[in-house]
């Protein structure tokens, strides 16, 4: 079956409103919840405080609204657990909860 050229053109200035509504502010922070929650059921526990730790917070930056998804400071621990040390493995858990959360 052929394929059809499709043309998109993009206004910045548009792109820039959009990034910059209320709308898009809450879908990246709803987004947030979910991959925080899917973080916090996968991280390690030994005793489920730095998972329960694990939260969204929303933020402004050059690109728009963001939402950062990490472990409060008094758990920084937890970065190890992530990302490994040469005495322990990485889990990954925090990119597997981005993989495995579906934002519809």
């Amino acid at each position: 079956m052929p394929v059809e050229l499709v043309r998109v053109w993009v206004d910045p200035a548009e792109v820039q409103l959009l990034a910059e509504s209320a709308e898009a502010s809450e879908a990246t922070r709803e987004a947030g919840r979910g991959v925080a929650a899917v973080a916090r059921s996968l991280a390690p526990r030994r005793t489920g405080e730095g998972a329960a730790s694990i939260d969204a917070w929303p933020g402004t930056g050059p690109g728009g609204p963001h939402t950062d998804v990490a472990w409060d400071q008094d758990h920084f621990y937890m970065s190890f657990q992530d990302g490994g040390t040469k005495d322990l493995p990485a889990r990954r858990f925090m990119a597997d909860a981005l993989d495995r959360y579906v934002f519809l």
